[in-house]
This record gives structure tokens, sequence and C-alpha cells, in this order.
């Protein structure tokens, strides 16, 4: 079962369409999974940044304004005017103390500093130091000395942020300091000295650090100059230079997502509307898939869990699904002769079921077209009395699925004379008109019988026996008159007496094949009932007349039942006759004599034996021994006759059909309009004579002239088909290719 499944294509499809049914739903759900555990997850922890951004820029923007707020008011403060502060030691210690004061008011300022234009020295809130203690010993500046602090006081103008790297007293490792500088008195063109708040960056570089939370990153706060004033980073590459850049490469607010030196980041940027100070969080956009993928060995357990079982469904889907269709397949290869489990489960199992099917149809198309073939060989079998007995009859109705109505049956026998012409199109059109036009209370069926130049019609009724005679007369007058409708001649038709069985029609047709006979010493066009036949007998103490006329007719169409049955009558009818000897035996004789006349016609010579028999017999039972086996020569001799007839007609036909079949127009109305009979009586007796119907018999004289001359002659192939009779080359390519198993082209390269 398991190689039988791995090996099927059919089945690899059938799995892979439940696999896709489930991975595309499997996946649609990964990508909601994904968009929410990353894309969104991503987003509220920009939007979270950006409003922790706001946030430490309200506090800077406060920070700012603070320390503006208090230069201004310490630029005013009467105590720390240059010239109070410079009145005597009194007041500078006054102005050292009140300096302490405003520091402590400020609790991130690590110092403050006051100078005044042109002085030496420095005022903090430790007291008075000159440039060279404060930048070497207080602070330990290592990027700034005491001249160039001192110039940067003198000349400055606005109001500025100086980063600095110091090594603080009591402390190891570099420190940056952030040095906040206002000009004083504060928006004065001309001021007079500089006020310094000295805030270490570490300080402000915690106020933003929140802002990362645990992922890693950078947050820059810089001037309007793109200058770093606080900078916190977290296992990031950017820093120095390289930070600058940058930031002056992605200067716009907002969040963007943003590459760098071949790295994406998440970047979150708002600008502060009151320091021009740009406040920046860059993020790599890797570790928000990574936070989500911290969770990959639980999710990889759960998706590959969700695989497992989704396949396993599919299997079993795919199995119950596949199961019946392989078995239709395998009955279907058996049917053609393989077995269920062989190799050849190359072609797949729809493949060989379409192929089937369609063979199938074609068969149906053929039994529908060979029906109506069947239909006449039924009734040619059924006038003649070849049914054994009702259920062979029976058997035979229900298998080609016959419907006949009526209780009571008749056959008329419609003829006309040797001389007149009936063309194949009238026939065919006489057929389906008796056939299928509407009788009051009958039901016909029609067949042409070519020997005796005749159309014999059955016709049933279910009209009681008694009153069938009416029925009879109505519907052979129909039958007269749609004949001359059809055809434009008055037929002579012989009708048979009704039987009450379908068994025993060919008594019907016997008698009117003997009315059709006697016929021929009326008028033309002329209805002669059988019956009507025995009221022409003179005298009661003759024997049957009907029953003499059932026997001659029985013995020429080869019937020895019902001539053997007619003769038992007619003995035993002679038996009972109370008349004279001499009376008895004129009536033997004229009995023999229509035994002798019957061979006369068939050209039949009798044997010394039968002619002892008939000419020295001492009794009707003597006499009847004789007569007995006279029906069966004669019977023989006139079915003998039959078959010669038709082996003849059917060598003319193949004759005909050889000397013709490479013309164009060869059909079947042209051959059966050339041997007089209609199209249905041409079919039948094709088939009956070769086996094969007319158009499968001319393909097959095609194919093997075409073969021919594909082997003997370098004759194009085109021009081989337009020779046998083939307007349509692509049609004939494709039935012999169908054929053969092989194109014309190749068949030429194998047999040459």
């Amino acid at each position: 079962m398991k190689s039988s499944l791995s090996r099927s294509r059919l089945f690899k499809q059938i799995f892979l369409s439940h696999v896709l049914i489930f991975a595309i739903p499997f996946l649609i759900l990964s990508v909601v999974v994904y968009y929410n555990a990353v894309v969104k997850f991503k987003s509220e922890i920009e939007s979270s940044n950006m409003y922790k951004l706001n946030q430490v820029m309200n506090s800077f923007d406060l920070l700012a304004k603070g320390l503006d707020n208090t230069a201004a008011r310490l630029s005013i403060d009467s105590k720390l005017t240059p010239f109070m502060v410079k009145n005597g030691t009194y007041k500078e210690i006054e102005a050292i103390e009140e300096l302490g004061k405003y520091k402590a008011n400020n609790a991130i300022v690590d110092e403050l500093t006051l100078y005044f234009h042109g002085d030496t020295q420095l005022y903090t809130s430790g007291g008075l130091n000159s440039f060279d203690t404060f930048t070497q010993r207080t602070f330990q500046f290592t990027d700034m000395d005491s001249a160039s602090l001192m110039k940067m006081m003198n000349e400055l103008q606005l109001a500025k942020i100086q980063r600095m790297d110091t090594r603080i007293s009591g402390s190891e490792g570099k420190q940056t300091m952030l040095a906040f500088m206002f000009p004083i008195p504060r928006n004065s063109q001309s001021p007079y000295g500089t006020v310094v708040f000295f805030v270490r960056e570490r300080v402000l570089a915690d106020l933003v650090g929140p802002i990362l939370g645990d992922f890693h990153g950078s947050v820059y706060i810089s001037d309007a100059q793109n200058n770093v004033i606080v900078s916190n980073s977290r296992e990031s590459k950017l820093a120095g230079a390289d930070a600058k850049q940058f930031l002056a490469q992605n200067d716009e607010q907002g969040i963007h997502d943003v590459s760098f030196q071949g790295e994406r980041y998440s970047l979150m940027n708002v600008k502060s509307g009151i320091t021009g100070w740009s406040y920046v969080a860059a993020m790599p956009t890797s570790q928000f898939l990574g936070r989500v993928l911290e969770m990959r060995t639980f999710i990889l357990l759960v998706c590959l869990a969700v695989v497992v079982v989704g396949i396993g469904i599919a299997m079993l889907l795919s199995s119950r699904q596949y199961r019946p269709i392989r078995s239709i397949a395998d009955h279907v290869r058996t049917l053609q002769g393989g077995t269920a489990t062989e190799a050849g489960r190359k072609v797949s199992e729809l493949d060989l079921i379409r192929d089937s099917v369609r063979a199938t149809e074609h068969l149906m198309e053929q039994i529908d077209l060979q029906r109506p073939i069947i239909r006449e060989q039924f009734f040619v079998k059924l006038l003649a009395g070849a049914f054994q007995n009702r259920q062979e009859l029976d058997a035979f109705i229900a298998r080609e699925k016959f419907e006949f109505a009526g209780t009571t049956w008749f056959v008329a026998v419609a003829s006309v004379g040797g001389g007149e012409y009936i063309s194949t199109q009238s026939r065919e059109e006489l057929l389906r008109v008796l056939t299928d036009a509407d009788l009051p209370h009958a039901e016909r069926y029609g067949v042409e019988m070519i020997q005796d130049n005749a159309i014999v019609m059955l016709v049933g009724t279910e009209a009681g026996f008694d009153c069938t005679r009416v029925y009879q007369e109505e519907a052979v007058r129909d039958i007269a008159g749609l004949f001359e409708q059809c055809s434009g001649i008055r037929p002579s038709i012989g009708v048979g007496n009704p039987v009450t069985e379908l068994l025993y029609v060919n008594r019907s047709y016997i008698e009117a094949s003997a009315a059709i006979e006697y016929s021929v010493r009326g008028r033309k066009g002329d209805i002669i009932f059988f019956d009507q036949i025995s009221q022409l007998q003179d005298s009661s103490d003759w024997y049957s007349v009907e029953e003499q006329i059932r026997l001659v007719q029985s013995m020429k169409q080869g019937n020895k039942e019902a001539a053997k049955a007619s003769l038992q009558t007619l003995l035993g009818d002679l038996k009972g006759k109370e008349v004279s000897l001499f009376y008895l035996r004129c009536m033997c004789f004229d009995l023999i004599n229509t035994f002798l006349r019957t061979m006369n016609e068939l050209q039949l010579t009798i044997q010394p034996e039968h002619r002892q028999m008939l000419t020295e017999f001492t009794s009707l039972e003597q006499l009847g021994k004789g007569m007995y086996g006279l029906i069966g020569d004669i019977c023989d001799h006139a079915n003998a006759s039959k078959e010669n007839k038709n082996s003849e007609l059917g060598r003319d036909i193949l004759s005909y059909i050889g000397d013709n079949f490479k013309l164009y127009d060869l059909n079947l109305e042209k051959i059966s309009d050339h041997f007089q009979m209609s199209l249905s009586y041409f079919s039948r007796f094709m088939k009956e004579q070769t086996g094969y119907t007319f158009t499968e018999y001319v393909t097959q004289l095609r194919m093997e002239e075409v073969k021919r001359l594909l082997r003997t002659t370098d004759i194009a192939i085109k021009d081989i088909i337009a020779s046998v009779g083939y307007s349509d080359v692509p049609n004939f390519m494709r039935k012999f290719k169908n054929s053969e198993g092989i194109t014309l082209g190749q068949y030429r390269k194998l047999n040459t």
C-alpha cells in the first residue's frame, strides 16, 4: 500500500493539494503573528520612545530655562555686580556665599562660576580661584587649558554649551562636564561677565537612559550645529565622529527607518522649539525580531507540532480520497487485461479512468449507431422464426432494451414491381415515415427485405383479437397511403393473420408473403388479406388452401418448422375426410404436385428415394414420411440459395468498394443507391458480411493503401493521403497515429 502510494502521481497531487490547503492559512496566520509580534511590537516601542523623548525634551527645556533664569537673576543681583564684588575682601566673601546659594538651588549643577571680563580670577561657590587652579586642580580639564577657558569667557556674546573632559578630584577615570555659559547681563549687547554652570554629563545621561529601556541603541542630545551635548549608548556602534555624521544625515523629525554603515536603524527624532536642541534615539531594528525570537524554541516546537499534525491529517485525507480512485483504476486495469499491481502505473489513475470513460462513451456511441442494425437483425430473426422459445425472445428484448406495444400482432408486406425504381433516399424516408408516423391504435416497425424487393411491416395493436380486422384494414390503408406519398408508387400489400404471441409473428409473415405472391394474379396496388384466399376454395371436401399456401411459402423461405407444422395440419385434414379412396388419392397427388411445383420453382431435382416414396405410397403415413424428407431438402436448398445470393451480393459490394475506395465522394448513399437498397439495410448487410461498418472497412482499405505507398514510393505524404480519397490531411494523420501508434513519417523510416 505504501509503495503504491509513493509511486502514484495522483496521490502526490492530492497530498500536495491538502498540504497547500493547510499551508496557506498557516502562512497567513504566521504573517499575522509576525506582524503582531514584530511590526506591531516595533511600532509600540517606537511610540513609547517618542513619548519618552518628548518627556526628556520637556525636562531639558525646563533645565535650560531654569539655568537661563538663574543666570538672569544672578546678573541683577546687587551683591554680584562688579562694583560690589571688587569692593573689598568682605564683599568678595559675600559674593562667594551668594554663589553658593544659587548653586544649592540647582541640584544638578556641580559647580557655579562667575567671571568678570578682564579679570584673571574666577569666583566659584567654593571660593576665589585662578584659572590655572580651576583648570588644573578643581576639575583637571584634559582638553581645556586656563588660557583657552579665559579667552572663551571673555569673548562670549551668546549663551552656549561647551563639552569638557575632566578628571575630578577624588574620583577615578575621565568624565565629561557640560559647561552652560551665559553672558551677563542677559540679552545685553555689551556683557561685562560670564556665568558658567558646570553639570556632569552623566547626570543628564541618566535622565535619557530610561528611553532605551533594556534595548540596545543610542540616545543623543545635540545642539543646532549637531554638536553632541549628551549621549547614552548601550552596545552601539554609533560614537564620536560617526554619531555626528549620523545625526547630520538624519535630522528630520519623526520616526524613520534608516540605514547607516550597512545596518538598519529605527530613528526617533524630536526638536525643541525653545532651545533648538535635537533629541535622537537610534535603535538597531534587528533586535525587535530578536526579542520575538527569544521565544524561538517554543515557537519552533509549536510550529513543528502544527506542521506534523497538518501533514498527518493531509496524509489521512489524501489516502481516504485516493483509495476509491485507485480501486476503480485497478478494476479498469484488470478489465483491460493487466493486473492491479503491475508496474504499468506510469499512466495516472485519472488519465486511466478518463480514457476508460471516453472508451465507454465511444462504445456507447458505436452501440447507438449499431442499434438500428441490431433492431433490423432482430426483426429479420423474428420474421424468420429463429427464436426457439418465449424465454429466448424475452431475453433478447430485455438485453437490447427494445419496447413493443400491443397485444395482437400481424405482418404486412408491401411490394412493388421489379421494374419500379425507388432511390436510396426515398427508401430511407419511406422506412422512417412508416416506422415513425402515428397510427390510431397501432404501432409499426419496418424492415427492408432486399431479396423480395419488399418492405415488411410488423404492426402491433391493443385491440382484442376479434376486433383486429377493423384495425388491420385501417392500418394497411394508412401504410399504402404513406408508401405512395413517399415514393410515388402504389404498392401491393399482403396482410397475414393476426397472432397474440410475438413469438409466432413468423406465421403472419409467411401468410403475408403468400398473399403477396397470390396478388400477382390481381391488379397492381391491391391489398390482399391471407384469409381472403381461402374463400376462393370451391368445395369444402378438398384440403385447406390456406394451409397449402402456408406450406409452400414456408418451404420457399426455408422455415422447416413452419412447413412441417403446415404439412402435419394438411395430413390430419386428409385423414379426417370422409371421401372415396379415389378422391382421397386425387387430393394426395395434388399435394404431391404442390411439392413438385415448389421444387421446380427453386430449380431443385427430387432425389430417387423421395420420388419412389411419393409415387408408390400405400398410406398417408408413408406419404407423410416422404414429404417430411422433401421439406428438409427444399428448405436446405432455399436457405443455401439465399446464402449464395447474399454471398454474391457481398462480393459485388466489396468489389465495388475495392474499385472505388479512393474516390472522395464514396459514401453510404452512393453505394446503397447503386445496389438498390436502403441505408439501414446496407449497413446491416455490410456488418453481417465483413464484421465492419462501412466507414471502418473503407478506412482500413485506405490505411493499407497508404502504408503500401509509404513502403514502395517516395511520394509526399500529403499527396499519398490525397490519392486515397482524404481531403482532411491532419484528421487522417491523427487516425493513422491512433491506429498504428506511430506517425506516417516514422512508419516510412521503419519500413524503407
